[in-house]
């Protein structure tokens, strides 16, 4: 399933609505999916992020070493 960012957006906005209120609403594909537990939510924004980050760039991550000096 493809994530886009208004995706992402609206699920960051639902963490607020649930500290408010205790529960939200948010669409994702067209699909309303409503979000009680903000730790689910999270998991779920972690792995949005991840796959939205992985189709803009090829899914590869920057390394560095501390130890390693140019």
């Amino acid at each position: 399933m493809a994530y886009t960012a208004t995706d992402l957006a609206n699920l960051k906005a639902a963490i607020l609505v649930i500290a408010e209120r205790g529960a939200a609403e948010v669409e994702i594909n067209g699909r309303r999916v409503r979000y009680l537990d903000i730790t689910k939510l999270q998991a779920f924004i972690e792995l949005v992020e991840a796959k939205i980050n992985g189709e803009l760039y090829g899914a590869c991550l920057p390394i560095s070493f501390s130890e390693v000096t140019d």
